[in-house]
């Protein structure tokens, strides 16, 4: 009994042995271009307003043949920081109030400040059928300030985007930053999409101006403007 009860321990210990010691996954880390600081919060409020009191504010960045770099629209948010904060961030909420999308799921959180979800939406482009997708998204959070996410898995690879809030007063300015690569729609409509800039530019522009208005309803909705 001895022996077999030593012979077992031995059984335990060998079985653990390539367990201990492992090192952990190292997080991966955000590509260059997601955390680029487009100083938003050095602009001058005045300014700002005028400018937002005339619609939704865009700012189309691309390179010099016309391919997208990012896409940025504006508003300003009748609610305080915290409010719009906590909408953009209830992503398990998603679905209720954000354009497009169909499913979100928080998969992890793997840091105090990363969040891995999953979102699945559904891209209607003119009077295309509507193509429905998933992929898994990295968001890194700084609390109040900023939010930047990044593609890691499924469909859209190279897509990245963020979030800058402004505090102002008793209002908030918000600036939604994307790039959606939808030129990995496959071959069909991801063709289009290379072979025409303007496309890719459209698209991206319209997600932009829907979401940011998505965002400045809900938050206002919730504050009880």
């Amino acid at each position: 009994m001895k022996r077999r009860a030593v012979i077992m321990v031995l059984l335990v210990f060998c079985l653990a042995l390539p367990f201990t010691g492992r090192e952990e996954t190292p997080l991966p880390a955000a590509p260059p271009e997601v955390n680029y600081d487009y100083g938003f919060g050095n602009m001058n409020q005045q300014t700002m307003n005028y400018l937002f009191e005339q619609g939704s504010l865009l700012i189309v960045r691309q390179k010099p043949d016309m391919t997208l770099i990012n896409i940025t629209g504006g508003q300003v948010v009748n609610a305080p920081l915290a409010k719009v904060w906590e909408v953009i961030n209830d992503f398990e909420h998603y679905p209720e109030f954000m354009p497009q999308t169909t499913e979100e799921k928080v998969l992890d959180r793997p840091s105090e400040n990363r969040v891995l979800v999953e979102q699945s939406i559904g891209i209607k482009i003119w009077q295309l059928p509507s193509v429905d997708i998933t992929y898994k998204l990295m968001q890194e959070l700084e609390p109040k300030s900023k939010v930047r996410f990044w593609h890691l898995d499924g469909s859209l690879p190279g897509t990245y985007g963020g979030w800058d809030l402004v505090p102002a007063g008793g209002q908030t300015m918000i600036f939604y930053t994307l790039y959606s690569n939808l030129t990995a729609l496959g071959w069909g409509l991801g063709g289009i999409f290379k072979s025409q800039p303007d496309f890719m530019a459209g698209v991206n522009a319209t997600t932009v101006i829907m979401v940011t208005k998505a965002v400045k309803k809900e938050a206002e909705r919730r504050a009880g403007k």
